[in-house]
């Protein structure tokens, strides 16, 4: 706990930092090492770090990290945090390098994706775009009740993510702009000291916007603990079989560029969420179809694939009414994944897939009986439909 003869002795370290030699501020550990805070995201405990400092969260980087020149906030630091800079941080504190690596937004790996990039091109990674510093995109979203309770406010990791669109906790909407003036919120902004996290721009306080509050028995709720544990687990179960958790939400992003292109029978939408607006369709190439909606959006569009996911049957429904061909289905994949390809192949209509020995003997049948030996006649023999 901090007396009043430290507060007031932080306060003139503060004023003195200034002045003292650069090169011995680069050269020393953080003054203060607050603890990691529970799913704590890297950029919001970097920047509860420099306001204990008394500092500005760029000045603060650049006198401990000259070496990077204010860059350091031009990108998104919960992704670019790489060896290099995940080991500086760790002898500017004191902490190990995984306690550090654990805060970013690269700790989801082999979890939410096999990879992941630092790019902003990552599947279910909200991105944040910037122009000369400057937050051009909603990216950071806030529970404002979690904030009103927390003893010390800070940013979840978890709210980094798009299908995270609502507190499960509380049971409100997330908010991703000020709720006063419309502006996105940028974690290392602020108008004046104090009060984070604030709108940067009008200074409204994030813990007193007036939250949202969802029906407790929505079923998106749910979708998104479902999607949390599969996350935290690093495995989901599927028809009573247990695969790694990359694997289903490749599939899933798959199944949200169906919505995208207009297939929506027998989509599981939930009502009272958007009230008359439908799900938009979009032609938008290259750009996430997630990227492209808003918060209630995405949480009709998690909440309604949930529930498709929940059986191989529900799945296959979808599919079929949609009349997904095999070709759709498989459209820019790299491969099937294990878990998917018994859905697959009953798309396909196929049991499973024939090995070469029972093709070449297939093959020598139909030479036997004088019938041509071509795809066609061979998937007569397999019982298959000829894939269109």
């Amino acid at each position: 706990m901090q007396t009043a003869d430290n507060i007031a002795s932080d306060k003139i370290f503060a004023y003195k930092i200034r002045g003292v030699a650069k090169r011995s501020i680069a050269e020393s550990k953080f003054r203060i090492r607050p603890l990691p805070l529970e799913d704590e995201l890297l950029s919001s405990w970097l920047v509860r770090t420099a306001y204990m400092h008394h500092s500005d969260p760029a000045t603060f980087l650049n006198l401990y990290l000259p070496e990077y020149d204010y860059r350091l906030w031009d990108t998104d630091l919960d992704l670019y945090c790489y060896d290099i800079l995940t080991a500086k941080l760790a002898d500017k504190t004191g902490f190990i390098k995984e306690r550090i690596y654990g805060m970013t937004l690269k700790s989801y790996e082999s979890y939410l994706a096999e990879k992941i990039y630092s790019n902003n091109r990552n599947k279910f990674i909200i991105p944040i775009y910037r122009r000369q510093r400057n937050v051009r995109q909603f990216a950071q979203r806030v529970c404002p009740v979690c904030l009103k309770e927390d003893k010390e406010a800070y940013l979840r990791k978890k709210w980094r993510l798009f299908f995270s669109t609502a507190c499960i906790k509380h049971k409100c909407f997330l908010i991703d702009s000020c709720p006063s003036c419309g502006t996105p919120f940028a974690v290392n902004k602020r108008l004046y000291d104090g009060n984070f996290p604030h709108c940067r721009k009008c200074g409204f306080s994030f813990k007193t916007a007036e939250p949202e509050f969802i029906n407790e028995n929505s079923y998106g709720l749910k979708a998104i603990q479902k999607l949390y544990d599969i996350l935290n687990k690093g495995t989901f179960e599927f028809e009573s079989r247990f695969y790694y958790s990359f694997l289903f939400f490749d599939m899933l992003n798959h199944f949200t560029k169906f919505i995208k292109w207009g297939y929506r029978k027998n989509l599981p939408i939930e009502e009272n969420i958007l009230g008359a607006e439908d799900l938009p369709a979009s032609n938008a190439q290259g750009i996430s179809y997630v990227t492209e909606l808003g918060i209630k959006e995405q949480y009709v569009i998690f909440s309604a694939l949930m529930r498709l996911s929940e059986s191989k049957e529900s799945m296959v429904r979808f599919l079929s009414v949609n009349k997904i061909t095999v070709k759709k289905l498989s459209r820019s994949m790299d491969y099937i994944p294990f878990w998917f390809s018994d859905i697959y192949d009953t798309i396909n209509k196929t049991k499973y897939s024939y090995n070469i020995i029972e093709t070449r003997n297939a093959l020598l049948y139909l030479q036997k009986n004088g019938i041509t030996p071509n795809i066609k006649n061979l998937y007569k023999i397999y019982g298959m439909g000829v894939s269109k």
